[in-house]
């Protein structure tokens, strides 16, 4: 019998986008729900945690982008995104973790600092809201997102300092793709999604960096790949 799955979205979101990119490897039909603008208040009654993404299938619920990821590799394993071999599996585990708590970081500064992507930010947040709201919208939004980065650290760093870091973090992901053309193994896992999901967003703005994204080719290559599910 087939199961109903309802992703449940913020869609500019890399994790979202995370979720999304395993279903559609896993060859799985979903439908979407995306929280912009007003519908963003409602995002606190699907789970405890009350983020976006949330994954219903059926009546049951998983929150998390990772947890909802081990979920469908375990309840849809072909094909498979977690490697069979325990040393690889904790690499990719490794890797997800570093995007997801590292490399986001990034995009959030990208985001922040860019016109292009916190004008759509702005855009979807203001969805269903009076037009005299979105005036206020993105400098609010703008401060949110840098006080974040200050807390978080990174939004202490100067703009030249925090390029050059994401400069040095293209280079390692670019070195580490070199033998296989995958972060881990010989084939995709949820750690290229993973990644790829955070840098994909920044190919988004409009910011000078972006193109450095697409200068080394293995890099390139994965990021088409994981574009492409």
């Amino acid at each position: 019998m087939s199961q109903s799955i309802i992703l449940h979205q913020w869609e500019i979101s890399p994790f979202c986008q995370k979720v999304a990119r395993t279903l559609r490897y896993k060859g799985l039909d979903y439908s979407t729900v995306d929280y912009n603008g007003l519908l963003g208040g409602k995002v606190m009654r699907l789970s405890k945690v009350g983020k976006v993404p949330v994954l219903e299938v059926d009546c049951e619920r998983i929150q998390d982008s990772t947890r909802i990821v081990r979920w469908l590799d375990e309840q849809y394993p072909e094909p498979p995104l977690y490697p069979a071999d325990a040393q690889q599996r904790a690499l990719v585990d490794l890797w997800e973790d570093w995007s997801d708590e590292l490399l986001y970081w990034y995009e959030v500064h990208f985001r922040a600092n860019d016109p292009k992507a916190l004008k759509e930010a702005v855009r979807l947040s203001c969805v269903g809201r009076p037009a005299v709201e979105g005036v206020a919208a993105g400098p609010t939004l703008k401060l949110t997102m840098n006080a974040q980065l200050k807390a978080q650290g990174l939004g202490r760093m100067s703009k030249e300092d925090i390029h050059s870091s994401f400069l040095g973090l293209l280079d390692r992901v670019e070195t580490a793709l070199q033998p296989t053309g995958w972060l881990v193994g010989d084939s995709m896992t949820v750690a290229d999604i993973a990644v790829a999901s955070q840098f994909l967003e920044v190919d988004r703005t409009s910011d000078p960096l972006r193109p450095e994204l697409w200068k080394r080719p293995h890099l390139a290559k994965q990021l088409k790949a994981v574009q492409g599910i």
